[in-house]
């Protein structure tokens, strides 16, 4: 058996994020948006989205990568697990812009799921969200 990868050159998005004008942020988070929204319709689940797991390449592109934790779902608590983390890996490393780059991801992923979907996605962010909550309360 044979493995291929391909190299991508590029930075990590973590790396970057944080230095960019607000224009090319949110133009860069609505891209990764579109990208999970295609994973999500294709019943793919990536598991670690991080902007440590984005490469920026020379072109401007946005290359997902490590896919290591993830698998196939179409469920509602999975898309909504997936895209939790991604909001968390920005609460934490991305805190001075969270708010914009969310709400741009959250654009470019309505752009491929539609409105319904997003908005169920949404809602079962919140769910989980209320429940993590609960959690540290205790």
């Amino acid at each position: 058996s044979t493995i291929v990868m391909e190299y991508v050159e590029g930075k990590r998005l973590k790396e970057i994020l944080n230095d960019l004008r607000s224009e090319e942020r949110r133009r860069l988070c609505h891209q990764v948006g579109i990208l999970v929204g295609r994973l999500h319709k294709s019943g793919i689940i990536h598991g670690d989205l991080t902007t440590s797991n984005m490469i920026l390449t020379p072109e401007g592109r946005i290359v997902l990568i490590d896919f290591g934790l993830s698998e196939q779902s179409f469920d509602l608590e999975d898309r909504g697990v997936d895209l939790h983390l991604m909001k968390r890996a920005l609460l934490s490393t991305h805190y001075t812009c969270v708010e914009e780059c969310f709400k741009s991801i959250i654009d470019g992923y309505r752009e491929v799921m539609g409105r319904a979907e997003t908005e169920n996605v949404l809602r079962k962010i919140e769910e989980i969200e209320r429940r993590g909550r609960y959690v540290s309360e205790r």
